[in-house]
């Protein structure tokens, strides 16, 4: 196994540890942890992605740079764009006006996110 091979198989892990860690955060009532963890998984997903492919994925723009060449360069599904703007704003460590929604949390965990995680997957 190489060294980037280790690296995918961290961030997949990762992203499906947090987006389980989604639902302990919501029994505990912590809406701001449920947030983050939500949107952390869904960054590891493109974190992933990008460093299968040797793209750069440190940053939320390079990351967003992934999800457009995983569109335009390797015929991605167009939601891909779509999925990754509403998981970023789940993301706590922005400057937010808005106090974190529960039932959004729900329920992007257990259809958007989820489903987002295994297109990413899916695409290598």
């Amino acid at each position: 196994m190489t060294a980037a091979d280790a690296n995918v198989a961290h961030y997949r892990k990762e992203s499906w540890r947090l987006l389980a860690q989604v639902d302990v955060e919501l029994e505990r009532g912590d809406l701001e942890a449920a947030s983050q963890s939500l949107w952390d998984a869904a960054a590891c997903g493109v974190k992933g992605a990008a460093v299968r492919r040797g793209w750069p994925h440190e940053t939320f723009v390079e990351m967003g740079d992934a999800i457009i060449r995983l569109i335009y360069d390797e015929g991605g599904p167009v939601d891909l764009n779509t999925n990754f703007i509403m998981a970023s704003a789940f993301d706590r460590e922005l400057p937010r006006d808005l106090p974190p929604h529960e039932a959004g949390i729900r329920y992007c965990s257990k259809v958007p996110i989820k489903a987002f995680l295994q297109v990413l997957e899916g695409l290598d």
